[in-house]
């Protein structure tokens, strides 16, 4: 009787550093690949397709997708505090202009997101894309909303309201595009208002 069958194999393809998400650190990751082989009397004889690939954490021993050797913390966390800049620039353009006041809000959240000063320069170019943009606050957040987090949704109506409330009472054009915001980021309507509520009771708080 002949006995024939097929069966995946494990072999290593390739080994590099990577930062492995489960150590949150630089590791040493080795590229693993599945292959379907052919096999007769369990013997595996011809290669047939790949199943699939991942990437293994020599330390830990955690395994991941292969596109985990391509992410870089740094770029990603650097990115992010770029959104986060562009938030509050059109969160302060809502009412047509950047002002003074807007400005420094701006840059004290900016020192206190990214723990550096933005430069002027930085800044200046910023206001000036956003404002031949044509786009609103809300039009650029939506792109942005299905990458972020809960967490990553607060923090982003916080610099809003506060470069927003920079000045004291908001404007028509702050007031529009902040209640917006709800439908935008999916955010239920009554935890937003809370939201903004909590967020209003701090930002009160520390300057009482």
């Amino acid at each position: 009787m002949i006995i024939w069958g097929s069966r995946g194999l494990t072999s290593t393809v390739d080994s590099q550093p990577f930062h492995c998400p489960q150590c949150d650190r630089q590791r040493q990751g080795d590229l693993k690949q599945v292959r379907t082989f052919f096999t007769l009397y369990f013997i595996p004889l011809i290669p047939l397709s790949v199943a699939g690939r991942y990437v293994e954490c020599t330390s830990c021993g955690g395994a991941f997708a292969e596109d985990a050797l391509t992410y870089d913390p740094e770029a990603e966390r650097q990115e992010t505090q770029m959104q986060m800049l562009r938030v509050m620039v059109m969160a302060a353009l809502a009412d047509g202009r950047v002002d003074d006041g807007e400005r420094g809000e701006i840059r004290k959240q900016y020192m206190e997101l990214a723990g550096l000063p933005i430069p002027e320069d930085t800044l200046n170019r910023e206001i000036e894309l956003a404002s031949a943009s044509g786009a609103n606050l809300n039009s650029f957040v939506a792109g942005l909303a299905d990458q972020l987090s809960p967490h990553g949704k607060a923090l982003l109506v916080q610099l809003a309201l506060r470069t927003m409330a920079a000045n004291g009472d908001l404007q028509p054009g702050h007031q529009q595009q902040l209640a917006q915001l709800a439908t935008t980021l999916q955010i239920p309507q009554d935890q937003y208002l809370e939201l903004i509520r909590h967020l209003s009771e701090m930002d009160n708080e520390a300057t009482g």
